[in-house]
This record gives C-alpha cells, structure tokens and sequence, in this order.
C-alpha cells in the first residue's frame, strides 16, 4: 500500500491556488488572509494551531491532523471543475476569482476554535469558546474589506443549512463543493474506523499514513476482508520495527 500514502499539503499549495485569481487586488488580499489568517479582534486567542496542521472538524470529516488544507484544496479544485462543466454545457460565465477566494477562505477561521487533546493525539474544541468558524470568517472578511461578492460566498457555504441561502450559482457551486467533499470523507471516516476496530488500533494511526477516502476506495475495489488484512500487516510491521 505504498503507492497510497497519504501526501500532507503545505500553505503553499494554497498559495499556487490563489495565484489562479486573475484580480491581482483580490488576489493579493487571498494571499496576505492564507499567510496572516489571525483573527485582529483582541479578545480571539493564538490556539497555536496552523492551518496546515489542524484539522476541518472534531468528530466528523477531515477530523486529523492536516484534514483542513486537504478538505480546503479538494473544495477548490471540485468547485473548479463544476463551473467548467456548467461554463461548458449552459455556456455561462462564471466568476472564477470569486470562487476560488471563497473556497480558499470558507473555513479558514476553524484553526481558532480548536486545541490539541492532552495526549496530543487528537483535537476538541477550546474551553472558552469562540464566535463559530463561519461568524469569525465574515467578521474577518468585512474587517479586511473583502469584496462583498466573496463575503457572501464565505457567509452562505452551508447551503440551506446556514444562517443565510446562496443567491448566485458561484455561491451554489461553492456550498456544494464544500458538501462533496465532506459527505465523501465522513462516510471513508466510518470506514477506517470500523477497520480499526477490527484490528485493535487507533483510528488515528491510520490517518497518520492515509486518507479515509485511499480507504474506501481498497474496500470498495478489493473488499472488506482484503483491507483489513493489508491493514493488519502494515500496522504489525510498524509494531515490530519500534520494538526492534
């Protein structure tokens, strides 16, 4: 399962996506949020956490260390790919400098409602709460005077779900980037950790070298059965080198 494992993505490889926005004003103001994402409010606290390490939720999908960049550039790259079919098919016109900032930005005030579990083994949410990621995402936009187009793709990502409907198809696309993404990793969540249940590990242990979805798609291709025992040798392998 080598050819599987798991790439961690840096902040560089958001930048190589904002340098797509062709708006060079936006396109710096993306740039400068990614390098310098610290809330300015006074009262929000440095939970040391960046946004190459932490994860995209607690107990649902992309909830490992480097789970929020993943889930960041798979959102990215899929509300890319819808809007050129749609360019395609429908022969729109759709704001692309828009979309990728508000799929570049959607979550990027989460870092700053987590810390790391005692065990440093895991994340949950600070004892003194913040404002939510998304609250804390628009507050930032407008204090950084963001066009209103990209606030309102931030402000309205969860869909029906949230505090306010989408209201332009960049806006659809975005929510249901975001919503592909996550409902594909939540599902290869449950997956691994079944199979960690199986074998006796940590869930956790299997994120460290893969992807939920890299363990779906074994399952799905070669079985239930054939994962575990891929996933029994590789982690009793790795038992005994460190006992060596």
């Amino acid at each position: 399962m080598e050819e599987y494992r798991r790439k961690r993505y840096t902040l560089e490889d958001l930048i190589s996506l904002a340098k797509e926005i062709k708006d060079e004003k936006l396109r710096e103001k993306v740039i400068e949020f990614l390098k310098n994402p610290f809330p300015t409010h006074r009262d929000i606290e440095d939970t040391n956490i960046s946004i190459e390490d932490s994860p995209a939720s607690i107990r649902w999908h992309h909830k490992y260390r480097g789970g929020l960049i993943e889930h960041t550039i798979a959102t990215t790259k899929i509300a890319l790919k819808i809007a050129e079919a749609l360019e395609e098919v429908y022969g729109l016109d759709i704001n692309r400098d828009v979309l990728i900032a508000g799929a570049l930005l959607h979550d990027i005030m989460k870092p700053f409602n987590y810390i790391e579990d005692s065990e440093g083994e895991g994340y949950d949410h600070i004892p003194k709460f913040h404002l939510e990621h998304l609250t804390l995402a628009v507050a930032e936009l407008y204090k950084r005077d963001f066009p209103i187009e990209v606030i309102k793709l931030v402000a309205s990502h969860h869909g029906e779900y949230g505090s306010m409907k989408p209201d332009t198809i960049e806006a659809w696309i975005l929510h249901y980037a975001d919503t592909i993404d996550a409902s594909l990793n939540d599902i290869a969540i449950r997956i691994c950790q079944a199979r960690a249940k199986d074998i006796g590990i940590e869930e956790g242990e299997i994120y460290n070298l893969f992807t939920p979805l890299k363990i779906y798609e074994i399952r799905a291709k070669e079985g239930r059965d054939k994962l575990k025992e891929k996933l029994s040798e590789i982690f009793k392998v790795e038992e005994e080198e460190e006992e060596e």
